[in-house]
């Protein structure tokens, strides 16, 4: 069953660093994502459960770009 949630992001510095982020996590198994730097926005679906994903994708954000904050919307 894919579930779709969508983010506020903040803190990322360029687009290139937001596309680095959205290729690193479109390679997580079962998840797609679509990063907006100009808007701030980060839409995901995935196969599996979104609390582990969330963990991953924090990881990666971490790793490119330290100071990103994610927020879910509604």
């Amino acid at each position: 069953m894919n579930e779709t949630r969508k983010y506020e992001v903040e803190n990322i510095d360029c687009a290139h660093c937001a596309q680095r982020i959205e290729d690193a996590v479109n390679k997580l198994d079962g998840v797609s994502c679509k990063l907006s730097f100009a808007l701030g926005t980060m839409k995901v679906t995935s196969e599996r459960d979104f609390k582990g994903v969330e963990k991953d994708i924090k990881k990666i954000m971490r790793g490119i770009e330290p100071d990103a904050v994610m927020r879910e919307t509604k």
